[in-house]
């Protein structure tokens, strides 16, 4: 019996031990949500697995990917890869090439408007790779040159900065964005010093104005250590709310606060009235499986809008379409273990010292096209996994929609003829 006594207390005393040793940091705030079916109207648009059969893939030397965009005028589109570099890929002779190495890994990519050798991407670390001496943030291709520049890598201090390194949000009520119509604590950047700012620790995505005044850029979350990929995965056990969006006004040179208190801010959509002013941003809030709008001009403006809630899948970037549609990767499924976990967040503490690449991950991917004001499901698509993993946008070009794969593993460029999903529209899939 003594023996068996100490036998339990050695088991408890080590697991005491190991349950200290493994304890996450404490910028993992913790919170739980019970999240409900996905809409009928989202289900009622669903057109079946038209990736399984008709997707095409090209240049399979090219690894797992974040964005595609198209060159103005030509065959020919950029690719912000994994390994660090953005490709160019004719697709006419379906060549790729390694165009310019990156300083860490490129995300979020638009072009300049009126400047068509000049790209802008997000950086940011990507699962737990080392950069020294490289900075998230925004950045500036010149396809002439092939070197990037930095635009933003520091931000004004707008909370409360904790001695770990997490910069509290502002709020009115704890489950309430905040929108800021004119950005909160806007800054020139000249005048950020380490008084006063922060390094910006993750930039995933950006929009631009048609007259380039304009850059709205996405921050998941800003703890010290924030990363896309694996890094990622603990900060979308928690939930919390420390995602921010960031709007740098390039002739004044000055950054500050659009959007806090908000979910893991990831895809980014501006919404601009008639006259090319901003009146609006689509957010995908991806680990909170919604996308949402913030109210930047009118009635509403300081007010957020949740338009899709419940998603059956993550939501990542997004993108329009030349006709106004909006086009959105849904990077993973919401598995029913994923549900239950966010309705039991006492769990939590256990997955967090778990590590991030042993947990269960779902293969489904998807898309879904929403109308232009993104209040109406258009189409909706699952796919198994079994052809592209991890969608992480739905990026159309021309006649094509582009299936830009986040998956370590991936091989290749993936498209659709866009017809095969919008050829489907009003025809409900049997399942």
């Amino acid at each position: 019996m003594k023996t068996f006594l100490i036998c339990i207390a050695v088991v408890l005393g080590t697991a005491l031990i190991v349950w200290h040793a493994t304890e996450p940091p404490g910028y993992y705030i913790l919170r739980g949500h019970v999240f409900g079916e996905p809409s009928p109207e989202l289900m009622a648009a669903n057109i079946g697995d038209v990736i399984s059969t008709q997707v095409i893939t090209i240049a399979p030397e090219i690894p797992g990917q974040d964005e595609i965009i198209q060159l103005p005028g030509t065959d020919k589109v950029l690719v912000s890869a994994r390994d660090e570099w953005v490709w160019m890929v004719d697709l006419v002779t379906g060549k790729a090439e390694q165009f310019a190495h990156a300083p860490l890994s490129p995300t979020g990519a638009k072009l300049v408007p009126g400047e068509p050798t000049q790209v802008y991407f997000c950086m940011a670390r990507l699962d737990w790779n080392q950069y020294p001496g490289k900075t998230p943030g925004l950045y500036r291709l010149d396809l002439n040159t092939r070197e990037f520049t930095e635009v933003i890598t520091r931000v004004p201090l707008t909370g409360n900065m904790r001695e770990d390194g997490l910069e509290l949000p502002n709020f009115r009520n704890p489950q309430e964005v905040m929108v800021y119509p004119q950005p909160y604590r806007e800054t020139e950047l000249a005048a950020l010093d380490a008084s006063n700012s922060r390094p910006l620790q993750f930039c995933n995505d950006l929009d631009v104005t048609p007259d380039g005044k304009h850059i709205y850029i996405t921050e998941p979350y800003s703890n010290p250590k924030a990363s896309s990929g694996l890094g990622a995965v603990l900060e979308a056990v928690t939930l919390a709310r420390n995602g921010r969006v960031w709007r740098f006004a390039t002739d004044s040179g000055k950054v500050g606060l659009s959007v806090e208190n908000i979910v893991f801010a990831d895809g980014i959509l501006l919404e601009l009235d008639k006259n090319g002013r901003e009146t609006g941003l689509l957010i995908s809030e991806t680990t909170n499986f919604q996308i949402g709008r913030a109210h930047l001009r009118g009635d509403r403006a300081g007010g957020y809008e949740v338009l899709w809630q419940d998603l059956p899948g993550l939501p990542d970037g997004l993108d329009r379409d030349a006709e106004g549609r909006v086009w959105v990767g849904l990077i993973k499924d919401r598995t029913p273990v994923v549900t239950w976990l966010h309705a039991n967040p006492w769990l939590k503490p256990l997955v967090l010292r778990l590590p991030a690449d042993k947990l269960p991950v779902a293969r489904g991917t998807g898309i879904m096209v929403l109308n232009a004001d993104a209040t109406e499901v258009i189409a909706y698509s699952h796919h198994d996994g079994s052809r592209v993993v991890d969608i992480s946008v739905a990026a159309p070009a021309g006649d094509k929609l582009f299936l830009p794969s986040f998956y370590k593993g991936n091989q290749g460029l993936h498209y659709l003829d866009i017809n095969a999903v919008l050829s489907r529209v009003g025809q409900a899939a049997l399942q």
